[in-house]
Parts: C-alpha cells; sequence; structure tokens
C-alpha cells in the first residue's frame, strides 16, 4: 500500500511538472473531497491510503503522491446537478432560499447562475416556479461551494452584505 500525506501540487495548475511520469487516478465523489482519511484503489489498481493533513479540501486534478515512475492525481467524479439560471435578484434570492431551507450545499458560479447536487423534489418546484432549470452532469468542487448551516475553515468564500441587496456579492477568491 502507498501512504501519502499531503498534496504535491496539481496537473492543471501547478508550477511542478509532472508530465514525463506515469498518471494514475484516484476517483472521488464531489462530497469525499472533504474526508481527512482515505484508503482507496487507484484506477490503475494501486492502494493508496492518504491522510490529509492540511486544512483544504481536495480538488479535481491534486497530485497526492508523485515519485520517480509515478503520480497519483485526485479525479472528482461528474455528478447529476441543478442548473438553475435566475434572471434576477428576487429569483436568485428565492432559489437561495428554497435550497437554504433544505441545508444543501450551494455553488454559486456567476451572478446568475447556481448549481446544486440533484434533488428532484427541488427540481420539480423549481421547474413549477418556472425558473429556467436544466439537469447536467458536472463536477463539483468543495472549494466552490457554500456550506452556510456549516462551520469551517476550508470554506474559501467571503460573503459580503451591503446595505442594498444589488450590492452584496460573495467573492470565491478571497481566502486564496
Amino acid at each position: 500500500m502507498i501512504r501519502a500525506h499531503n498534496i504535491a501540487g496539481n496537473i492543471y495548475g501547478s508550477s511542478q511538472s509532472f508530465g514525463g511520469l506515469e498518471t494514475d487516478y484516484l476517483e472521488l465523489e464531489w462530497y469525499e473531497a472533504d474526508k481527512g482519511i482515505l484508503r482507496r484503489f487507484t484506477t490503475g489498481g494501486r492502494e493508496i491510503g492518504f491522510r490529509n493533513q492540511t486544512a483544504q479540501s481536495l480538488e479535481d486534478g491534486d497530485v497526492i503522491f508523485s515519485d520517480a515512475s509515478i503520480c497519483i492525481v485526485i479525479r472528482i467524479l461528474p455528478c447529476l446537478c441543478l442548473v438553475i439560471h435566475p434572471e434576477n435578484m428576487l429569483e436568485m434570492a428565492n432559489v437561495c432560499f428554497e435550497i437554504g431551507n433544505r441545508h444543501l450545499p450551494v455553488s454559486i458560479r456567476s451572478s446568475s447562475e447556481v448549481v446544486i447536487a440533484y434533488e428532484d423534489p427541488l427540481y420539480r418546484l423549481f421547474v413549477k416556479q418556472g425558473y429556467h432549470t436544466i439537469v447536467e452532469d458536472r463536477v463539483l468542487q468543495q472549494t466552490q461551494t457554500l456550506r452556510i448551516h456549516e462551520w469551517t475553515q476550508k470554506t474559501k468564500f467571503k460573503i459580503t452584505l451591503a446595505s442594498k441587496i444589488n450590492e452584496s456579492f460573495v467573492d470565491p477568491a478571497a481566502d486564496q
């Protein structure tokens, strides 16, 4: 069994080069990226034990082990998601209220896109209320989700509330 304790970089954005190494993938569901201890088999059949000693969640492309011949990379599997496109701030507030009432992690990708893991009752509710709602396979990253009802140091968002509703915003790059 391979033992790993640190994130060595990310194959998509790291200055460190992993190009000449054989790449093996450890596939995870989006909600498993926060786990502190993992013991799994990679797609290549290697058993790996990983203890995350950092405060950050695993992301798609993170290299959790590398040596002279291989690197083991995290692959976050796509899942069925609801993608809601509110047309104005009132719709955004209503959509986020319904999601928040169910204590679900929400990802606000831009001012006009809200993404959550698929829930059939919510899908039917949003369609019934006339919101532009699409069901798609997406990769959900823990670093892009807000968990309002759970205190954590891992969330990398800064929520700024202003005196006027249209001036409030979520800044995903605030803590990076």
